[in-house]
């Protein structure tokens, strides 16, 4: 056991403690709340100083479970803290029931990597809706853009101009570069973590990814590409991308990234009246 510090801390060393990333994520969420130094350390019952070493990542103390619940309470800001500090939050905390799922916890990258996708599927899916072009087949980003613009309460009632690469002037560019500034909107209103950095441009283009490909439409094109006579036999994949990629208006590389991610594509093999109830 580690020596409890007045603070209610546990001593420990710096080994696996992200202070540096806690440090940027903390400073962060105080700005985003507005709150000076010494109202975060009056609301979380700590002291000024330990929060002052904590937002430089310069606290050499494990921080106790009270003192992130504290933290996270004053700033209304979740499970974020918990994430930021490589820690299970206390919501994750009570999954821990099987030996291997406490074994993919235990390892931070791993286990926030995953925690992460399943956010942004998530994220993704709460503004799923009556969202598609006419046909009904791809989404229409414009109307995505302001469906999470009004969600924001933002009073922008245009998207976003799209830059003057070479590549942005394509139909399937432009929506695609919609899709990844309405992503960076929701991860700036709605996330649960603050995501600084070039992280926040990974994490922007896969959330813009599945956002332009739920997954009804996205089982909607692999079959249309196989009612289409395509063979789903053959070596070559690059028929399947390029039908998918069409029938959903999305570059041809994100059609590639998610067929690979789409755990059900098996599946569309069988006809209709053969699959499993």
């Amino acid at each position: 056991m580690f020596p409890v510090t007045g603070d209610g801390t546990r001593q420990a060393g710096t080994e696996g403690w992200p202070a540096a990333a806690f440090g940027e994520a903390l400073r962060a969420f105080r700005d985003q709340a507005g709150l000076t130094r010494e109202q975060l350390a009056r609301a979380a019952d700590i002291d000024r100083s330990v929060l002052s070493r904590l937002e430089r990542g310069q606290y050499r103390h494990r921080l106790s479970e009270r003192t992130l619940t504290d933290l996270s309470a004053a700033l209304t800001c979740g499970d974020a803290l918990f994430e930021a500090a490589g820690r299970p939050a206390p919501t994750i905390q009570k999954l821990i029931t099987d030996p291997a799922l406490a074994r993919a916890l235990a390892n931070p990258g791993a286990a926030h990597r995953a925690l992460r996708k399943l956010h942004l599927a998530e994220i993704a899916a709460s503004v799923a809706g009556p969202l598609f072009v006419p046909d009904g087949r791809a989404v229409d980003v414009v109307r995505l853009w302001n469906a999470v613009r009004e969600r924001a309460d933002l009073n922008s009632a245009r998207p976003p101009e799209v830059g003057p690469g070479r590549h942005a002037q394509t139909p399937v560019a432009r929506r695609f570069l919609i899709s990844h500034a309405t992503a960076h909107l929701l991860l700036e209103t709605e996330c649960r973590w603050p995501y600084i950095g070039s992280e926040s441009e990974t994490e922007a283009s896969e959330l813009g990814g599945l956002l332009l490909t739920p997954p009804g439409p996205l089982t909607q094109a692999v079959r249309a590409a196989f009612s289409a006579g395509l063979n789903p036999w053959e070596a070559d994949a690059d028929g399947l991308i390029a039908a998918v990629a069409d029938y959903l208006l999305i570059p041809g590389w994100l059609a590639a990234y998610r067929i690979g991610d789409f755990p059900g594509i098996h599946l569309q093999l069988l006809p209709v009246d053969e699959e499993p109830v």
